[in-house]
C-alpha cells in the first residue's frame, strides 16, 4: 500500500522504552497496512518537536516531558490525532489539543499487570521490611532487632486510592491474602468495586481506616496533592503509603515531614514530585522509605505491547475510526467536520 500518511514518535526514553529492531518493525508493519510511514526521533526541545511533527498526521510521545503543549500543538495543522504512549496523559496539554479539534488518546491495558505487581512487591517489602534488612546485611552486620516490629498482612486493611484497571488488578491478586480492601474512586459505583471484593468509601474514611494505602489515581488538576498535609494527618501513624501512579498526587514536603516526625510508619515510592529524585532529597536518607526509579510499568513484554497498541490506535485514527481510548471526546463533532470521521 502506498504510504500517504506520516506518523511521528517525537520522543521516547531509551533506557527503559527503547525501540528494538523487532518492536520497531512491528510498528512499521501495523502502520504500513494503514498506508503510513513511521518517523522516529528523540526531540527534546519545542523547536525540534515542531520540526519533526509539523507535517505528520498522527503524533506520538512516550516520554513524560511536556513537549506537546500550548506552544507546539497549535503549530501542527495537519495533526488528526495525538497519542500519549502510556497510561497517563498529563504530559500532553489536552486543553490545547481540544482547542485545535485534535483528539488525544492514551494507551490502556498494556502495563496493568506490571504496575499491579510492582505495587504488591512494594506492599510486601514494606510489610516485611525487606529493604531495611537487605541494607543491614549488606553493611556486614547481622541484626534482626532493627526490623522489629513486623506485623502480618492477614486481617489488615488496604486502601486503594483510584480504582481503575491497575487497582482492580491489585485487588484480584490480593484476594487470597485475607486483607480487608477499601476503595476510593468518585467515578465508579460501589457495585463495580464489590465485584473485586472491595468496599467503596470516601477518601477520609479510607485514610483513617487503612493500614496500607496504595495510590492508583490519574494525575489531573483535581488530583494534584490529593494526598496533602491535611490528608496525611488523617492516616494512622502505623500506616504505610505506596505510590506507583504519579508523584505530584502526594505532597512530598508534607510526606517527608510526617515521616521525619514519626507520624507515618513508612512509604514506598516509584514516582516522585521531581524526577529524577534530587540527590539531596531527604527521602534518600530514610531507612523506612523504599524508592524505585519510576519503572513500575516496565517489563520486556509491556514495552512491546505499548508500541504495538499505540501503532494500532494510530492506524484506526488514520482509517477514520473513533477509538474508545480518546480522553477528550468533546472534539468528535470538530473531527467529523474536518476529517469526515463518522465511525
Amino acid at each position: 500500500m502506498d504510504k500517504k500518511f506520516r506518523v511521528a514518535l517525537i520522543d521516547y526514553d531509551s533506557d527503559l522504552f527503547d525501540l528494538t529492531p523487532a518492536v520497531r518493525a512491528e510498528m512499521e508493519r501495523i502502520l504500513a497496512e494503514a498506508g503510513a510511514e513511521l518517523i522516529v526521533g528523540q526531540n527534546r526541545s519545542e523547536e525540534a518537536v515542531v520540526a519533526a511533527a509539523q507535517g505528520c498526521d498522527v503524533v506520538m510521545i512516550q516520554s513524560v516531558r511536556p513537549l506537546l503543549n500550548s506552544h507546539t500543538i497549535p503549530l501542527l495543522p495537519k495533526c488528526r490525532g495525538i497519542i500519549r504512549m502510556g497510561l497517563g496523559y498529563d504530559s500532553v496539554d489536552v486543553a490545547a489539543a481540544t482547542a485545535m479539534g485534535i483528539p488525544v488518546s492514551n494507551v490502556i491495558d498494556w502495563c496493568n499487570n506490571e504496575v499491579a505487581e510492582h505495587a504488591i512487591a512494594l506492599l510486601m517489602a514494606g510489610a516485611r521490611k525487606v529493604a531495611l534488612l537487605d541494607q543491614i546485611l549488606h553493611s556486614e552486620r547481622w541484626s534482626r532487632d532493627e526490623a522489629v516490629p513486623i506485623f502480618r498482612l492477614r486481617g489488615k486493611t488496604l486502601g486503594l486510592v483510584g480504582f481503575g484497571r491497575v487497582a482492580q488488578a491489585v485487588a484480584q491478586r490480593l484476594g487470597g491474602f485475607g486483607m480487608r480492601l477499601l476503595g476510593y474512586d468518585p467515578y465508579l459505583d460501589a457495585a463495580v468495586m464489590a465485584q473485586f471484593g472491595v468496599q467503596k468509601v470516601d477518601l477520609e474514611a479510607l485514610l483513617r481506616q487503612s493500614d496500607t494505602i496504595s495510590i492508583h489515581a490519574r494525575l489531573t488538576e483535581q488530583t494534584v496533592h490529593l494526598i496533602g498535609a491535611r490528608e496525611i494527618a488523617l492516616i494512622k501513624p502505623s500506616a504505610f503509603l505506596i505510590n506507583t501512579s504519579r508523584g505530584p498526587i502526594v505532597d512530598e514536603t508534607a510526606l517527608v515531614l510526617a515521616l521525619q516526625e514519626g507520624r507515618l510508619r513508612g512509604a514506598a515510592l516509584d514516582v516522585m514530585e521531581r524526577e529524577p529524585l534530587p540527590a539531596d532529597s531527604p527521602l534518600r536518607q530514610m531507612t523506612n522509605v523504599i524508592l524505585t526509579p519510576h519503572l513500575a510499568s516496565y517489563s520486556i513484554e509491556a514495552v512491546g505491547e505499548l508500541y504495538s497498541k499505540g501503532a494500532e490506535i494510530a492506524a484506526q485514527m488514520l482509517d477514520g475510526k473513533w477509538v474508545n481510548t480518546i480522553v477528550n471526546p468533546q472534539v468528535k463533532p470538530a473531527v467529523e467536520n474536518r476529517w469526515g470521521i463518522t465511525r
